[in-house]
């Protein structure tokens, strides 16, 4: 079973331990108090001014994103998986966004292992990259999109995931790890309603671990679901 295999396969049946799941409540929590706190600053005012398509899923993941970067006062770790989540959850019960929230953050966990110090290295900010990966797998799991949608919907972030550590700290900062969250609800939209990418958006040596890190650990995707007891705290 390659990489991508194992991690769809979790994104769609992995049963989250209680204490990912206390984690994703706190995380979710953090994330609206935060959003709340930067939904009036200037960057998010003029993203709403240039909406041109005000209210729907994806839009509000940027939004809400980039207001919880702006409200925290620190980049939260992966945020926009938060944002993916709560942009989708008028689709879902508070059991179910939990677990999805779980299940994303251990896929950008695993995908920032995955892409290792050398990707910060060369520049790349894995909280927007990673992210963008571990947020569409949150909205994959809320949508119940099945294998085949759930693949392209990674592969369809994938080509999208992008961050600049320099732009850390700044309002573009911010924009960007919103941008993923928007990306990711986007990608699974269109992975459900039928939109193709790659077979292997992930591994491979053209693959986005390869593309983004010049020391890639594939491996780093399997067994996802290996000691996550041990590594929710």
């Amino acid at each position: 079973m390659s990489a991508t295999e194992e991690l769809l396969a979790f994104v769609r049946s992995a049963a989250p331990p209680v204490e990912a799941l206390g984690r994703a409540r706190v995380e979710l929590s953090t994330f609206h108090q935060a959003a709340g706190r930067g939904e009036h600053s200037p960057v998010v005012r003029a993203l709403g001014e240039l909406s041109v398509a005000a209210d729907t899923p994806a839009w509000v993941a940027w939004l809400t994103g980039t207001s919880a970067v702006l409200g925290a006062g620190e980049q939260p770790e992966w945020v926009a998986v938060c944002a993916a989540a709560a942009a989708l959850s008028d689709t879902a019960d508070h059991l179910a966004i939990e677990e999805a929230v779980a299940v994303g953050y251990r896929v950008a966990e695993r995908v920032a292992a995955a892409l290792g110090p050398e990707h910060v290295a060369a520049g790349w900010c894995t909280r927007a990259t990673a992210g963008t990966v571990g947020a569409a797998a949150a909205a994959g799991r809320l949508l119940a999109l099945d294998p085949d949608r759930q693949r392209h919907a990674l592969g369809i972030c994938a080509t999208q995931a992008a961050g600049l550590v320099s732009a850390e700290g700044t309002d573009a900062g911010a924009l960007q790890i919103g941008k993923a969250a928007g990306n990711a609800v986007e990608s699974a939209l269109l992975g459900r309603d039928g939109f193709t990418s790659s077979a292997e958006p992930l591994e491979g040596r053209r693959g986005l671990l390869a593309l983004m890190s010049s020391a890639a650990d594939e491996s780093q995707l399997l067994d996802l679901d290996v000691d996550w007891r041990s590594r929710c705290g």
